[in-house]
């Protein structure tokens, strides 16, 4: 095989990777905004909820302690539901227009974060 044969065959073979790699793209909300990690279906507080709420609103500087800020406490189960009843809890993690975005100062939370509270919520705030 000759030096142009290689170089060819070598285009090529990239060229149909290349191809083949891209014909299985599609766009999948859950998959684009969350690294891909939606296998996680466990939709009770005890098993997913709480380690969400305490990593990202039920800090010590958030919704947290004596003096929660804006007064609103996430600290427990009966917190959480709560504020899921009242809707002001989806509407601040959604970022919906007329609520204040939350978590304040970081990005929104993914997709597949977001859709475990709404399912959380359509099957009744399971606890455990």
């Amino acid at each position: 095989m000759n030096l142009k044969s290689i170089i060819f065959f070598a285009g090529t073979l990239f060229l149909v990777l290349t191809m083949s790699l891209n014909s299985c793209y599609y766009d999948n909300e859950a998959y684009l905004y969350s690294g891909g990690n939606c296998t996680d279906t466990t939709y009770t507080y005890t098993g997913r909820i709480k380690a969400i709420v305490d990593q990202n609103c039920a800090t010590a500087d958030c919704h947290a302690g004596v003096s929660p800020s804006s007064n609103i406490g996430l600290e427990t189960y009966d917190d959480v539901v709560n504020n899921m009843e009242n809707g002001e809890f989806l509407c601040t993690i959604y970022q919906n227009s007329g609520c204040n975005p939350m978590p304040k100062n970081a990005s929104k939370l993914d997709a597949c974060t977001l859709d475990a509270f709404a399912k959380w919520k359509e099957r009744g705030y399971p606890e455990n």
